[in-house]
């Protein structure tokens, strides 16, 4: 090819024909990237197919189930057209169980183990109780100001507060701290230095997370992780067997521009929240496994990587602060300041149904099923339940088989807990907890 090239010109020659190899080169990775972004795009869209294929089979299996005429699809079908039970109809849960009083004030935290049986509760009145066959089991005051979050973990049990902590304590040895029963004996023990009737509660505190600089507003605990926000603006990675932070993202960049939110301008909260214990700068958070979701003060839901720290997903639906949510693998439900709950399809990325409430929306569950199936407390005395496949929405009453104030009748829901299995766990303004079978 070169034979007729003179000597002194071949290297130009030969540089020319690289630059030219490389530019193919350089062409055909190009073809390769966009080649392989359409079949992204199209696993995408088949894995949002084979979603939709099984939301309408199960659809046809409920009708088909319960022998009633078929419902329509979501985009056939307004808010004025939902069916929903009113309270006249007197709609009621399966089973009251307990009634667990206690508390001083209202509840602001809920947590269930079905393993243990244990009711884990928080409340305003700085107080976290354990409950057990209806009985109260440890009364721990490890907190000076509103508890935020409760939840069991093992043998632990967290607790999140507003005074900027988060705690984790050690239930096998919170029975050693219990007040020791009086005896007509007035020998003295042997070892009064040790046998004292109530030792410290700290003794019983395994760790606590410290760093936050405002309140701690929600957490979460799985898998040796512990994911927490505040309203400094945060959100923390932590270890659990060893208590060290792994990780802080600031979400204050995330929020900045008022231009993507629906959010009212002044119709926010304050980064720790309302005086009642909802929402804050970060309202509401879950995570699985590299996943994370949050809600936040501007009413927006957010999807983050956690090995990158970054936001992969904006949602914007709310008028005002998100004060809870709840994810699956295919949904997220949301509940807000603005009276609203949001059920949101997650491969789209769009709501699939807004539920109206006309007051706070304090507290959402989404129950794992076939189809999504929430449960709402809204600043009422019902217990709100929708179901996605018969679009039904159901408020049972909160005080059925109850005889007087003290006991919960016709006070305000303030937080719910139902998730696997059939117990249902509400808590109120009035510092009652009940727990239902459903």
């Amino acid at each position: 090819m070169l034979r007729n090239t003179p000597a002194d010109v071949v290297p130009e020659v030969l540089m020319e024909r690289r630059e030219e190899y490389n530019e193919y080169l350089r062409q055909l990775e190009s073809v390769r990237r966009d080649v392989v972004k359409r079949l992204d795009e199209v696993d995408e869209r088949i894995l949002v197919a084979v979603g939709e294929r099984r939301d309408i089979e199960s659809r046809i299996a409920a009708i088909e189930g319960e022998g009633i005429e078929s419902t329509p699809l979501p985009s056939e079908i307004s808010e004025e057209s939902e069916d929903v039970i009113e309270q006249d109809d007197v709609p009621r849960l399966r089973q009251l169980v307990y009634v667990l009083a206690g508390h001083y004030s209202g509840i602001t935290a809920l947590d269930y183990d079905p393993v243990s049986g244990f009711v884990a509760s928080g409340s305003l009145d700085t107080q976290v109780r354990v409950w057990d066959q209806g009985v109260c089991k440890y009364v721990i005051n490890g907190h000076n100001d509103i508890v935020r979050g409760v939840q069991l973990y093992e043998r632990f049990l967290l607790t999140a507060s507003n005074d900027s902590r988060i705690r984790m304590w050690d239930l096998s040895l919170l029975d050693s701290i219990q007040p020791i029963a009086s005896s007509d004996s007035t020998t003295p023990p042997v070892t009064p230095t040790i046998c004292r009737r109530v030792p410290p509660l700290d003794l019983c505190c395994e760790s606590t997370f410290t760093g936050h600089g405002d309140a701690v507003t929600c957490f979460q605990a799985l898998a040796g992780t512990l994911i927490s926000g505040s309203g400094d603006k945060t959100v923390r990675e932590w270890d659990l067997t060893t208590g060290q932070l792994r990780q802080s993202i600031d979400l204050t960049w995330a929020t900045k521009d008022p231009s993507k939110t629906r959010a009212r301008r002044g119709s926010g909260c304050l980064p720790r929240g309302t005086d009642t214990g909802d929402a804050g700068f970060v309202g509401a958070l879950q995570f699985y496994e590299c996943a994370l979701a949050t809600g936040t003060s501007d009413g927006a839901l957010r999807l983050w990587d956690l090995r990158t720290g970054q936001a992969h997903r904006q949602m914007f639906g709310h008028e005002m602060a998100v004060t809870s949510l709840q994810f699956d693998d295919r949904s997220v439900v949301t509940g807000s300041l603005d009276g609203t709950a949001l059920l949101w399809d997650l491969r789209m990325g769009r709501v699939m149904q807004s539920l109206e409430f006309g007051a706070p929306v304090t507290s959402v569950q989404l129950r794992r099923g076939m189809a999504p199936e929430c449960w709402m407390a809204a600043s009422d005395s019902m217990l709100h339940h929708y179901r996605s496949d018969s679009m039904q929405r159901v408020a049972y009453a909160s005080d059925y088989g109850l005889l007087n104030d003290r006991q919960g009748v016709g006070a305000v829901v303030s937080r719910i807990y139902c998730q696997d299995g059939d117990t249902l766990i509400s808590g109120d303004i009035e510092g009652i907890v009940k727990t239902w079978k459903i």
